[in-house]
């Protein structure tokens, strides 16, 4: 079986991901939302038995901290849990974004919590299956595919080498206000317009793609310019888990994964919490996908923006569109509407408050 689960992360990523025997799974987390949600990343791990506390991979996907945070608070700066075993941990720290290479002893600059994060992963395993280097895309070069137990693979479609080096200054300039200041407990989240404080008058799909068509800015974000983004391959199942990711940057690595045509997606995992400068018809259309997963709580930018769910609904190459929240929340809440539902043709799943949502599929599954 494959299950992929989006915890309740505030405003922010958390995904539990499970993978072969459903007895005695393997398992991946790919953040772990902000330093609140971190705590509760934490409990789910002490409330394993000891001998299934063994995860294949940490991936931090970025430095924003409804990203980051919960790494912090669940482990980088909380006693060490018994038992726990990360056997390699990716993250692109300050040395990746100037072409180094970690090794124990290094002392990297960063971001606050990139910063903080830092101290902890120098005892740790840290980026192994790259030899220490940036996880990246390098540019006319075969994607790199790295295989866990039991087959499942990661191919890394983001980010590109010069995004991180777009990310270094914006890192340095950071780490010395945070060290004039005596603290090192804040990071750039970069400029995010808020969603609007009611929902759209939708009456007809001329209303729908009138919404969908409304321009945006683009990401100028360098934080989310460096995302690591994942594609997962498992059987007959991919996912694609897109962090805070530039637009442009997603749709050029999806055409690197399949060149042929569109790519065949179980579940994405949408960017930067489903926001208009990060959903555009071109990503949408890029792929045939079955589920649109939604991270995000709709604190602090109101996400998921009405626009960007537009874009997924209307341009969606296959229907109905199924929507897949990680909580209810006002914001996702308007889409839970049977005349919309009929009349755009899409589908809505909710998880829990308190627990998030999981999608399984079962080896046999169509």
């Amino acid at each position: 079986m494959l299950a992929v689960t989006m915890l309740p992360a505030r405003q922010g990523d958390a995904i539990w991901l499970r993978w072969g025997d459903a007895g005695t799974p393997h398992q991946l987390l790919v953040d772990m939302g902000t330093e609140e949600a971190g705590k509760l990343v934490r409990q789910r791990i002490f409330d394993l038995d000891e001998a299934e506390r063994i995860f294949d991979l940490l991936v931090v996907t970025h430095v924003d901290r409804d990203h980051i945070g919960g790494v912090l608070s669940c482990l980088a700066e909380a006693d060490p849990i018994p038992g726990l075993t990360i056997r390699d941990v990716w993250f692109n720290g300050y040395p990746h974004l100037t072409g180094g290479i970690v090794h124990t002893g290094l002392e990297p600059m960063g971001p606050a919590q990139g910063e903080r994060l830092a101290s902890w992963l120098k005892t740790q395993v840290w980026n192994a299956a790259f030899d220490g280097r940036a996880v990246v895309r390098a540019p006319d070069r075969p994607l790199t595919s790295m295989t866990l137990h039991d087959g499942l693979t990661l191919k890394a479609l983001g980010p590109m080498p010069e995004r991180l080096t777009q990310l270094a200054p914006v890192w340095k300039e950071e780490v010395a206000e945070a060290l004039r200041k005596g603290t090192l407990t804040t990071v750039s989240p970069g400029l995010e317009p808020m969603g609007p404080k009611v929902p759209p008058i939708l009456e007809d799909l001329e209303d729908l793609r009138q919404l969908a068509a409304t321009p945006t800015l683009a990401d100028d974000s360098e934080a989310n310019g460096s995302t690591i983004t994942l594609l997962l391959e498992y059987r007959n199942r991919r996912v694609l888990l897109a962090g805070d990711a530039i637009p442009e940057d997603l749709i050029a690595g999806i055409a690197a994964a399949s060149p042929a045509g569109r790519l065949h997606l179980d579940a994405f995992k949408l960017p930067h919490h489903c926001s208009q400068r990060n959903i555009v018809r071109e990503l949408v259309e890029a792929v045939d996908c079955d589920h649109w997963l939604v991270s995000t709580d709709g604190t602090r930018f109101r996400h998921p923006d009405p626009i960007a769910l537009a874009r997924v609904v209307l341009h969606s190459t296959l229907r109905p569109a199924r929507l897949a929240f990680n909580v209810p929340s006002k914001f996702n809440g308007w889409w839970d509407n049977d005349e919309w539902r009929d009349l755009f043709k899409y589908k809505t799943q909710y998880g829990a408050p308190d627990s998030g949502l999981t999608i399984t599929w079962d080896h046999n599954d169509n």
